[in-house]
């Protein structure tokens, strides 16, 4: 009864760490705490850090007990497996919660799909997004594998000291080198994630080396030495801090994160240009036009000064038909792309701060959100928040907002923006970058050259053309009756024979902003067309409010304001039509019929073309779910949520019993007849070790005294039989060792019989057998003669 209780009271022990093993885990901690630290700068606030920490601490308990009670690695990763099913919901889905800890199918869903998309969705948002929704899966994730890592790595020992030592830290420097990809081209901490970490590592290295060291020479550790160690550690690493900025500089332009490669997944040309459909902004002049919009409220802003000027969408690119909103129209800007944003936008910008709040009114309908400046923050208040939240776009770059799921009457958000200085003046150096000219629009260099011949920098020559086209132009939206001839819509045909080199140029906003923007794109000044609107006294913006202007791009790279009023005339043409040439026949020749412009109801030709191959994709999708669609609701919700990770568990244990199918067949075909003896005899051997019998090995032992500690009464007749064979005075044959391996084999299904059914399938998985041990005992000693 003693003994009995004795085992009770010692039991536990052995689940506590030992000292070594409690620096050990000491080090797994604090340099995964380093590691994860570097997503500061993705995330807003420090959750991500205590649920990264938090997954972190539970694979380090669940790895260590599991190594404790001799369990094979692939039952931590099973049970972290399923931590990660059930706490995940609670940590990081508190939006999408369920009751208790079980997980739901939409909390199922959500954590599949970011463990396997999330590093893709944190990529292709702007940062920092915020610390408080589904995209903290990604630190929850890598808190756990971190833990397991660490931990798994540092109890495994190999044959090579120093690769014993090694590899926890490779495998916690591999965590760090992920946060770092995964993160911005701005470090959070060089001194954290460089010199501390280094620091710890090192330390740690040197700290396991040593004890590596002690177990294979004998000896106990110098405590003298350990602290000269440390010292010159910790100054190594305070000195590379400064060294690193002396031979890098502070440019992080040559930093590498996997974000400069990832391509946002999100297409902005599927959506028509705006500016496409300004005539639904002018005056009809008492016509019936259930489409237009000039005396109706298309929003209302408060919070912004009188004249402030609000854009729908700056469009930086021209195929030849339309101005349209692309992504990286300039090749250098990284942020030049319309990417998912949180509340919190990194956009750091001086200017004047404004805080405003905008109400969509009833005439105002698209996915063009209007903004002011440079956002800083915002949120969606009514219609929809959440939803209109996870489809929002934002192009820093552009200043550019779009909201996929499109804007209603009544939908209200709120947003902070800096109003930079965008005056253009003499004293504007403009950009050197290349512009390349769309094409089709050889036209432009006539006038282009025609136009500036006085003038001698690039901003000047934007500043003559702009003084022709007010001077010469005139100002038309085609409604009366002897101006409908001034067709919309700014194609090169319109802009060249309609406009540019027609004998008077006639249009309205969409054709000077339009050709102004080419014309100064061809004198080497990037620039790009900004459809928006002045906000008048009061804060209700109508039709009447919205204008086109020009934005050119300065050497500094900010983007200065060229007003519609410097470049279009508001005189309006002479009532008759223009003089055209006489026709060689009697006959009138009418003119051509236009080509009609693309509407923003979706006419654009691109738009269509995408359109229609998104259905065919759509309908090859529908035929591949009806493959399943017969199969009962359960058994799809299984496959969609479970599936993947049995999957995962199915190749762990597959891949271990493999192998051990795999050395068995090795030792029973090996070409030399006495090696199968000695393979027979060490299958016996792992398989007692893999059923949990403290087998002896080393090079010292002999099969006999193995054979003792083997849980078999056949094991000493067959250390006996196999010594006999493998030192006996002639060779055995091929039969000899055939049936030698048949006993071994009866003799392994009677030990695998003498346990339990869980203790068999334990010992399928168990990894013991696997490892290195050094070498193989291969006889008896013999005393010297």
């Amino acid at each position: 009864m003693s003994h009995v209780d004795t085992q009770t009271r010692t039991r536990p022990s052995h689940l506590l760490p030992d000292g070594q093993a409690v620096v050990d885990l000491v080090f797994v901690l604090l340099l995964t705490a380093v590691a994860l630290s570097g997503l500061a700068t993705s995330f807003t606030g420090w959750s991500f850090l205590v649920i990264g920490m938090t997954g972190a601490v539970i694979a380090m308990a669940v790895t260590h007990l599991s190594r404790a009670l001799g369990w094979p690695l692939v039952a931590p990763v099973l049970i972290l497996t399923l931590v990660f099913f059930l706490l995940g919901g609670p940590l990081c889905l508190r939006s999408v919660g369920d009751t208790a800890f079980v997980p739901g199918s939409q909390t199922l869903s959500t954590l599949v799909d970011q463990a396997i998309h999330g590093w893709k969705d944190l990529l292709t948002t702007l940062p920092p997004v915020d610390g408080d929704g589904p995209l903290l899966v990604l630190p929850w994730l890598l808190g756990l594998l971190a833990g397991l890592l660490g931990t798994s790595l540092s109890h495994l020992h190999l044959r090579r000291a120093w690769l014993t030592a090694l590899l926890p830290v490779l495998g916690l420097t591999a965590v760090l080198a992920t946060v770092i990809l995964l993160g911005v081209r701005h470090p959070q901490s060089l001194l954290v994630q460089g010199a501390a970490f280094a620091g710890l590592a090192l330390g740690w290295l040197a700290l396991r080396a040593r004890r590596a060291s002690a177990t294979v020479h004998g000896g106990t550790s110098g405590w003298g030495r350990l602290a000269v160690g440390t010292g010159l550690v910790a100054l190594a690493s305070a000195l590379a801090v400064p060294a690193s900025a002396l031979v890098m500089g502070d440019d992080d332009g040559d930093r590498t994160v996997v974000r400069n490669w990832v391509e946002p997944p999100f297409d902005i040309g599927q959506y028509p240009s705006p500016l496409a459909g300004f005539r639904k902004y002018i005056d009809p002049l008492g016509q019936e036009n259930a489409a237009n919009v000039y005396d109706r409220t298309l929003f209302t802003v408060d919070g912004v000064p009188e004249g402030t000027r609000v854009r729908f969408a700056a469009m930086d690119h021209y195929d030849g038909m339309v101005w349209g909103a692309s992504d990286n129209a300039l090749p250098e800007p990284a942020a030049d792309s319309f990417q998912r944003v949180s509340s919190t936008i990194d956009n750091p910008v001086e200017g004047e701060e404004v805080e405003a709040t905008v109400t969509i009114g009833e005439a105002y309908d698209g996915v063009w959100l209007p903004t002011a400046g440079a956002l800083q923050s915002l949120d969606f208040r009514i219609g929809d928040p959440d939803g209109k939240a996870e489809s929002f776009r934002y192009n820093l770059a552009t200043s550019t907002a779009v909201v996929p799921t499109g804007l209603t009457e009544g939908d209200t958000y709120s947003f902070t923006a800096v109003l930079p200085d965008d005056t253009l003046d003499s004293s504007t150096v403009a950009s050197s970058a290349v512009v390349p000219a769309p094409e089709g629009t050889a036209f432009l260099k006539t006038p282009a050259a025609q136009w500036t011949t006085k003038a001698t920098s690039p901003v000047e020559r934007v500043e003559a053309i702009a003084k022709h086209l007010l001077t010469e132009g005139k100002y038309s939206d085609g409604v009366r009756r002897s101006e409908q001839v001034y067709h919309p819509g700014h194609s090169v045909q319109r802009l060249s024979e309609g406009f540019l080199q027609a004998p008077q140029m006639v249009g309205n906003d969409e054709q000077y902003a339009a050709a102004m923007a080419l014309l100064a794109g061809e004198v080497g000044v990037p620039a790009r067309v900004v459809l928006g609107a002045e906000v008048p006294e009061g804060g209700v913006v109508t039709g009447k409010d919205v204008s086109a202007w020009v934005e050119l791009r300065a050497a500094d790279g900010s983007w200065k304001t060229l007003p519609t009023e410097d470049f279009m005339s508001d005189e309006p043409p002479a009532d008759e039509l223009p003089e055209t040439n006489t026709p060689m026949t009697g006959t009138v020749v009418p003119p051509p019929a236009p080509i009609p412009p693309p509407s923003d109801a979706g006419d654009q030709s691109d738009a269509d073309l995408k359109q229609r191959k998104a259905d065919k994709k759509e309908a090859d999708e529908e035929d591949e779910d009806s493959l399943v669609a017969g199969l009962p609701g359960w058994v799809r919700v299984v496959a969609t949520y479970v599936g993947g990770p049995l999957l995962v568990a199915f190749l762990l244990v597959g891949a271990v019993i493999g192998l051990k199918l795999l050395r068995r067949r090795r030792r029973r075909n090996a070409s030399v007849v006495s090696a199968r003896f000695v393979g027979a005899w060490r299958e016996l051997v792992d398989h007692a070790r893999d059923l949990g019998q403290p087998v002896p090995l080393g090079p010292t032992v002999t099969r006999r005294e193995q054979s003792g500690a083997i849980g078999s009464e056949q094991a000493p007749s067959l250390a006996r039989r196999a010594d006999g064979f493998v030192f006996g005075p002639s060779a055995p044959d091929a039969g000899a060792a055939a049936s030698y391996w048949q006993t071994v084999d009866a003799e392994r299904r009677a030990m695998s019989q003498s346990v339990g059914r869980r203790q068999r399938l334990m010992a399928a998985v168990n990894l013991r057998s696997l490892r290195p041990t050094g070498p193989r005992v291969r006889g008896s000693r013999r005393r010297p003669r």
